[in-house]
């Protein structure tokens, strides 16, 4: 073999491993994303900290779960990973759903899978508000 071939045959093979993870990257199987389990905490609205929550279309992140206040004023809570590739999702209070913005996927409010690539929902947990205590629990 010469220098020639050699290079021709290690450039092939470089080419190959490198398509292959590029190829990899690109599947549409969801992630293995573990919702959080055995979720209950409280939170405190009038507490600074949860600003956000005192106004339609706020969110905050506790605990791997993402808690939202919709347009009408109810509070909703999901699993904060998008069950494709776990990236943190965001509320949209214009669309009232949950949005990933790495790849586009869409979930309605009590976690459904509005468009993928997802195609695994996020996880629901409960709330219920007392006073100003807001109670997330699975």
């Amino acid at each position: 073999m010469d220098r020639k071939e050699f290079l021709s045959i290690l450039g092939i093979g470089t080419a190959a491993i490198v398509c292959g993870t590029c190829m990899d990257g690109c599947k549409q199987e969801d992630a293995v994303v573990n919702a959080p389990t055995n979720v209950d905490f409280t939170l405190d609205l009038s507490d600074p900290a949860n600003s956000s929550l005192q106004s339609n279309g706020g969110y905050l992140y506790k605990n791997g779960v993402i808690v939202a206040r919709t347009g009408s004023g109810a509070y909703i809570a999901v699993s904060m990973a998008c069950t494709h590739q776990g990236t943190t999702v965001q509320y949209d209070l214009s669309n009232n759903r949950f949005h990933c913005p790495l790849h586009g996927s869409n979930f309605a409010t009590d976690g459904t899978v509005i468009n993928g690539p997802a195609s695994s929902p996020l996880k629901k947990y409960n709330t219920t508000l007392s006073g100003t205590s807001l109670r997330v629990f699975s």
